[in-house]
């Protein structure tokens, strides 16, 4: 029978590499979706703004109905800090995308004839990027890429009539482990972010204990409303 002796060296390399896997369990764990974010000053009031179980989200659900079709879209702003790392191209794509996501929601609500005019705004105020080399080089190593991204997105309701802040969502959001396919592009995880953000918003535009029915097929927001503005 062939014995064979395992040296110092290789000891030291498997108590290493378990290390490093225990390390990397660990991480993979303590990664949530929150992103703890300060208020930008966007949103016309924080005050009614209730916060979220995880911490990172605030919010505040319309208690009066609001017609999908007299809903207007209004300024959609870039409120992140100065980074050389995301080009104007780039931040442009990112408003785009929540505007688009808003419009699309919207389209999805129920008809509400008498409902209240609004107008949304919104803004993203923070953007968390990945480096999808270094997540490829990590996944090949360790299985599971660990370099995440996210965003901050603020967006409100406001009455068009009387100027009341009718919704509102203060929201930061790391993307989670289940969106791996987004850590491999340096805005993957914010573009999720966006997702998400227009989707929680848009749940907040029906008072509680609103059916979700499906949207009329002649429901459309007005292409005149469809208008935005970002800086």
């Amino acid at each position: 029978m062939k014995i064979t002796r395992t040296s110092k060296g290789d000891v030291e390399m498997k108590i290493t590499r378990t290390s490093i896997a225990l390390a990397l369990a660990s991480s993979i764990v303590g990664c949530g979706t929150a992103m703890p974010t300060a208020q930008s000053g966007f949103l016309s009031s924080y005050l009614s703004l209730i916060p979220g179980a995880d911490k990172a989200t605030n919010n505040l659900r319309t208690t009066v109905a609001i017609d999908p079709s007299r809903i207007s879209l209004g300024e959609i702003e870039w409120r992140v800090q100065p980074n050389s790392d995301i080009s104007r191209e780039e931040q442009a794509a990112l408003l785009a995308q929540l505007k688009e996501g808003l419009q699309q929601r919207v389209r999805e609500l129920p008809a509400a004839p008498n409902g209240r005019p609004t107008r949304l705004r919104a803004a993203i105020t923070r953007v968390e990027t990945v480096s999808p080399t270094l997540n490829t080089v990590v996944a090949l190593l360790m299985i599971v890429p660990l370099d995440r991204g996210g965003a901050a997105v603020e967006i409100e309701a406001v009455d068009t009539e009387s100027g009341k802040q009718l919704a509102a969502l203060h929201l930061g959001y790391f993307a989670p482990l289940s969106e791996l396919r987004a850590r491999f592009s340096k805005l993957g995880p914010a573009e999720v972010a966006v997702r998400k953000a227009a989707e929680e918003f848009a749940a907040l535009l029906q008072p509680v204990g609103t059916a979700h029915l499906p949207a009329d097929d002649g429901l459309e927001l007005a292409p005149q409303e469809l208008t935005s503005t970002s800086r």
